[in-house]
């Protein structure tokens, strides 16, 4: 069952949210990251420091390597070793990994990055900012392993801050041990590891860095290195946005382009994220979900020895309450952001259904399990009753340009794996009806047994027109 801190521990949410802390969930990793941008502002006191003490520890490796004259000596083992690190778990966010324990830079990816932040000294740059724009430049970095990074430098910090508020509310049934120190915590019941606190101020669903991969962002606003720049590359000719290798070289070659990123990256100002809109869909599901399952309440009946027609009939039920909650009670609104109205990532229908099946799935002790993996890729939800009887669903948006692939595919490989016999293919149409009509006429050209084992379900949530227009 999705669940969080403060409802795990029974604390009062606005009492909470006077602490800063984000009310992370503790069995669903949030994909929000610590963003070294956003430390510059945070007001919390265990962090005030932050943004200095992480300039600090990207300085030392920026003036090792400038004193290194061979990848064998000192200054670069001394080097190597500060970014040889292990990933601290129990944040609750990121990406989900098999493990956590492990270094969050491999040997070969730190050789890598020194190599290119040698070069990048060489040519004139020693701004310890380098590091904060690893995933503009730098292949096989990204957000999470900047944020991965940045946790481990803060380590101190987070284990004091989560040590104060769990103190305060006298929750604390744990303790950790760190640098002769012991810090008061609280056990995630889920994966028994310590629960790490950070403040909502300092968090970001995508690090600020990392749209600087858009080369507009500074060409646009700079008409001479847009011209510098054209000497090397035809930017106006250019079908797709240049890769972090191509970034790279600009950056090596070209001071002008370099010192004006730099510039760029460090001067303009950066708000939180607002996590009560939730902009890209990625924590509002969990207390949107929890309201609706309660003022929409789904009576369900499981036999004693249910069948696995009895726990499809069950998931066929959620889907179709899903869709009415969506089509005609406003969930629709939730697939969209608000200020750009484009449509959000998939991943936001993902979570709300998981939300609603989720308190239906807890009243009638069924379990369902978020993104299984038994080898080849992962489902989005499998709902089961014992070893033997369970269904797969697997949730796809119109806008999806893999839409027949998930069905012809994927669906039926993670039937095999699953050894299910039943399936769902929920659709939710955002707005792409060439992309709809297609997969209807696919999915209706297939024989009579494939339709019987994968049941396709069409939410319809394009925006609906308003009464005068309808």
């Amino acid at each position: 069952m999705a669940i969080s801190f403060t409802d795990k521990f029974g604390l009062d949410k606005k009492t909470f949210q006077s602490t800063g802390a984000f009310d992370t969930i503790l069995n669903v990793d949030s994909r929000f990251f610590i963003d070294p941008a956003l430390l510059e502002g945070c007001t919390i006191p265990e962090f005030t420091g932050a943004k200095a003490k992480v300039e600090a520890y990207f300085s030392g490796i920026v003036t090792l390597l400038s004193l290194s004259k061979d990848e064998s000596d000192g200054y670069w083992k001394k080097a190597d070793k500060l970014l040889k690190f292990r990933e601290l778990s129990g944040t609750c966010l990121g990406y989900s990994k098999t493990g956590t324990s492990g270094n969050a830079i491999g040997s070969i990816l730190r050789l890598n990055i020194l190599r290119n932040i040698k070069e990048l000294i060489v040519a004139g740059e020693t701004s310890p900012v380098l590091f904060e724009l690893l995933g503009v430049f730098q292949e096989d970095i990204g957000c999470d392993r900047i944020s991965d990074l940045i946790t481990f430098i803060l380590t101190e910090e987070i284990k004091e801050y989560t040590h104060r508020i769990v103190e305060a509310f006298g929750i604390q049934n744990h303790s950790i041990a760190y640098k002769n120190n012991k810090y008061s915590a609280c056990l995630n019941p889920y994966n028994g590891k310590p629960i790490l606190l950070i403040p909502s101020s300092i968090l970001s669903p995508l690090i600020v860095a990392e749209s600087y991969m858009d080369i507009d962002l500074i060409c646009f606003e700079n008409e001479r290195v847009r011209n510098v720049i054209n000497s090397y590359l035809d930017l106006s000719g250019r079908k797709k946005k240049l890769s972090k290798s191509q970034i790279y070289k600009l950056m090596k070659n070209i001071p002008l382009f370099r010192e004006t990123l730099i510039e760029a990256y460090k001067n303009t100002p950066y708000a939180p994220y607002d996590f009560h809109d939730d902009p890209i869909g990625e924590y509002a599901w969990y207390r949107i979900a929890k309201e609706y399952a309660q003022d929409y309440p789904l009576h369900l009946k499981l036999p004693v020895s249910p069948t696995v027609s009895d726990i499809y009939a069950i998931a066929e039920s959620i889907c179709i309450h899903y869709k009415t909650l969506v089509e005609d009670n406003g969930l629709w609104s939730l697939f969209y952001n608000d200020d750009t109205k484009k449509p959000k990532h998939e991943r936001a229908a993902q979570l709300l259904f998981y939300g609603i099946a989720d308190a239906y799935c807890t009243a009638n002790d069924i379990d369902i399990s978020r993104e299984p993996n038994s080898g080849r890729g992962s489902v989005d939800f499998k709902l089961s009753r014992g070893a033997k009887e369970k269904v797969i669903v697997e949730i796809k948006l119109t806008s999806n340009n893999r839409l027949r692939h998930g069905f012809t595919e994927q669906v039926p490989i993670y039937m095999r794996q699953e050894k299910t016999r039943k399936a769902i293919y929920l659709i939710v149409d955002n707005g792409f009806p060439k992309a709809l009509s297609t997969f209807r006429d696919i999915y209706n050209a297939q024989e009579n047994d494939v339709r019987e084992k994968i049941i396709c379900i069409i939410v319809d949530a394009t925006r609906p027109k308003s009464a005068s227009t309808a």
